[in-house]
């Protein structure tokens, strides 16, 4: 079964760091990804990019409309999206416990939601 995990932090404070910590944290995040990976699980996993560069689409009256910036805004955004391949949910969330954003971040409010697919 498959399952997508969407990684969360709070861009607010994020983006409040210097740029050395912020590089210093990308970093630390790029070690933790090498056994994450190498669970033999993970179908895909990528970081994604600030917010203020993604775009929304949205049908307004019958046409599709492009705006600027995330569909939510929040302090909490989207900061990595993962597929993994697992028995059943515990087994995701022990594989997921694996991730970056379940080990440390948590002065920037790192979060992993799992959710399953069809």
């Amino acid at each position: 079964m498959k399952f997508l995990c969407l990684g969360y932090l709070n861009m607010d404070k994020f983006d409040s760091i210097p740029e050395s910590e912020k590089q210093s944290i990308l970093e630390r995040c790029a070690e933790q990804c090498i056994p994450f990976r190498a669970s033999g699980n993970v179908v895909m996993e990528e970081g994604v990019r600030h917010y203020s560069e993604a775009k929304v689409i949205q049908p307004i009256s019958g046409v599709a409309k492009v705006t600027g910036g995330t569909l939510l805004p929040s302090p909490l955004q989207l900061g990595s999206v993962f597929v993994i391949e697992a028995t059943d949910v515990d087994d995701a969330i022990k594989i997921a416990s694996l991730h970056p954003a379940a080990l440390f971040g948590e002065d920037f409010d790192f979060s992993i939601e799992v959710r399953p697919l069809q």
